[in-house]
């Protein structure tokens, strides 16, 4: 059996094993991607990539990429609800195109909602689509070994690392893999957590589902009602599900709901269930039929000695709100930075730690509010009234009251404060200031320099945004004009190894900034804040750099 040894084998790549061989790849830590398919998810369970996870791909410079194979820019985020496509409207929700945000950007105007905290807004892209793009930037960077078509087949660990075995599958030959750390990012199925024997803890299964993927280059002709949308949610009595716009005209899925009582998701006609949703016969192909369930569950453990959980491995999602992928791509660039600082040498013993700390609370509060979203939708589909379909004047009261409800539920897709609201509050690796902590509202985004929140977005001048200063390299140290010199904190970190540098703010940044100094982490989270240096420089980098926990 040929053996291998490499810092860092990531069992799976879909988006969370992408996003870490990513981050690892950019600090020039070697890693190898163990993925048993050989081409990208032909079902995309994931369509939204939300504005932090653009924010982290902007570091990479795949921004602009992502953006050109997403839905048409031009087109607003629409959501649509209706009785059947081509029936009644019951209610559309209209929100700004990607061209209106880059507008706004461009002229640093905060006008347009959400411009004044990122600058994205949530980008409409399937798993399918992401996972090439992610994969050939990885690639091209020549430090990562990218094995798909590999099998991951078990593994044992000891306390200076872990032995793995993988296999060929196109011709069944085993290698074995000795590397410093593994991270399983190997879907809700975990072979790794199971091998661990880490169970989930949470609702479970929830509502069950089937998706059907399809083809169809007339779909929006006979969707008269509807129009042009992302998001096309059917509720009429006995009749409820979302088509989701995957490639912005020939792609679609349609997800049928299964309420309690009702038939199993095999027993349905694929071709009965579209054409009636529609509302009328029209061509398309059916690619793929697939049954599940929505979930709310989050590992007990994120980590075990040498092993880390990572994405669906961790936890398990309702698709509503957009947030699942989005959340596994954060704890990859959270852990990324970790495990590239524990094998340079100048991590301390608790920061590894820290990667549950902070991030198993994070994925129990977007598993809830997922779960919560999906609870709404439910709710709205038990007091869908009769009589939607009809004419006349009480059935038009009686769609004009529905959509005010409905009305109500689409707020679950104003998602930006799930998105970049998440603080790790308790953190030990965060020095804590003693100010109350900013409110954490699932749609607003309080920015703040709060220690343990993201650093604040802010146009520096056109097309510079503070985030464009922390670009995962090192830890930055943000300084208002005016600050107090940081020399002593440079040349501690420089006696310890630890990647350190300065940049100046200018007074655009004064109001959101909050304090002259503010430390941010590589991964862009503030970690320390103040006007002046403690006496004993150290005393910061012992907490940050993860060799003591604060009393």
């Amino acid at each position: 059996m040929d053996k291998l040894e490499v810092p860092v084998l990531i069992v799976g790549g879909g988006p969370a094993g992408l996003a870490l061989a990513a981050d690892l790849s950019f600090k020039g830590i070697r890693c190898m991607v163990v993925e048993v398919r050989t081409e990208p998810t032909s079902h995309p369970k994931a369509t939204l990539l939300g504005s932090r996870s653009m924010e982290y791909y902007r570091r990479l410079g795949l921004d602009t990429e992502i953006v050109s194979k997403s839905l048409p820019r031009e087109r607003g985020y629409r959501i649509v609800f209706a009785t059947r496509l081509s029936g009644k409207l019951l209610f559309a929700h209209d929100s700004s195109s990607p061209n209106d945000y880059m507008a706004a950007h461009k002229e640093m105007r905060t006008d347009v909602p959400e411009s004044a905290w990122t600058p994205y807004y949530k980008v409409q892209i399937g798993q399918h689509t992401l996972e090439p793009i992610v994969k050939s930037w990885v690639q091209k960077q020549d430090v990562a070994d990218v094995r798909y078509g590999w099998e991951f087949v078990s593994f044992t660990q000891d306390e200076d690392g872990v032995t793995s075995v993988i296999r060929d599958l196109s011709n069944g030959i085993e290698t074995e893999v000795r590397s410093r750390f593994l991270a399983a990012c190997d879907g809700g199925r975990s072979n790794v957590r199971t091998t661990l024997g880490i169970p989930h803890t949470g609702r479970g299964a929830m509502r069950r589902n089937v998706s059907y993927l399809f083809r169809s280059k007339a779909f929006l002709e006979h969707a008269t009602t509807a129009g042009w949308a992302n998001l096309y949610f059917i509720f009429r009595p006995g009749a409820f599900g979302v088509f989701t716009n995957i490639n912005g005209g020939e792609t679609w899925n349609y997800q049928n709901y299964i309420m309690d009582g009702e038939q199993e998701g095999h027993e349905r006609d694929p071709h009965e269930q579209i054409r009636d949703a529609m509302g009328s016969d029209f061509p398309f192909e059916i690619l793929q039929v697939m049954q599940w369930s929505h979930h709310q569950s989050v590992a007990d453990r994120y980590r075990d000695g040498n092993v880390f959980l990572v994405g669906d491995s961790a936890h398990l999602f309702c698709p509503t709100g957009g947030i699942g992928m989005n959340t596994g791509i954060a704890d990859a660039f959270d852990l990324g930075w970790k495990l590239a600082a524990a094998l340079k040498g100048w991590a301390g013993p608790y920061l590894l730690d820290s990667y549950e700390w902070e991030r198993r609370p994070v994925g129990v509060r977007n598993t809830i509010a997922a779960a919560s979203n999906a609870d709404r939708i439910d709710a709205m589909m038990h007091v869908t009234p009769v009589g939607l379909e009809e004419e006349g004047p009480q059935a038009d009261a009686l769609r004009k009251q529905f959509g005010r409800r409905l009305r109500q539920t689409s707020k679950q897709f104003n998602t930006a404060g799930l998105h970049l609201g998440y603080r790790y509050a308790d953190s030990f690796v965060i020095v804590p200031d003693q100010t109350p902590e900013p409110p954490d509202d699932p749609r607003i985004v309080t920015q703040s320099t709060w220690p343990g929140c993201r650093a604040p977005h802010v146009w520096l001048e056109p097309g510079k945004s503070t985030l464009d200063l922390f670009d995962g390299s090192c830890y930055v140290m943000a300084a208002l004009p005016g600050a107090a010199d940081t020399d002593a904190l440079e040349q501690a970190a420089s006696t310890r190894g630890i990647p350190f540098k300065r940049i100046e703010l200018n007074e655009r940044a004064r109001a959101l900034y909050e304090k002259a100094l503010v430390l941010v982490r590589p991964d862009g989270t503030v970690c320390w804040r103040g006007n002046t240096i403690a006496a004993d420089p150290n005393s910061i980098w012992d907490v940050v750099a993860g060799f003591c926990i604060p009393a």
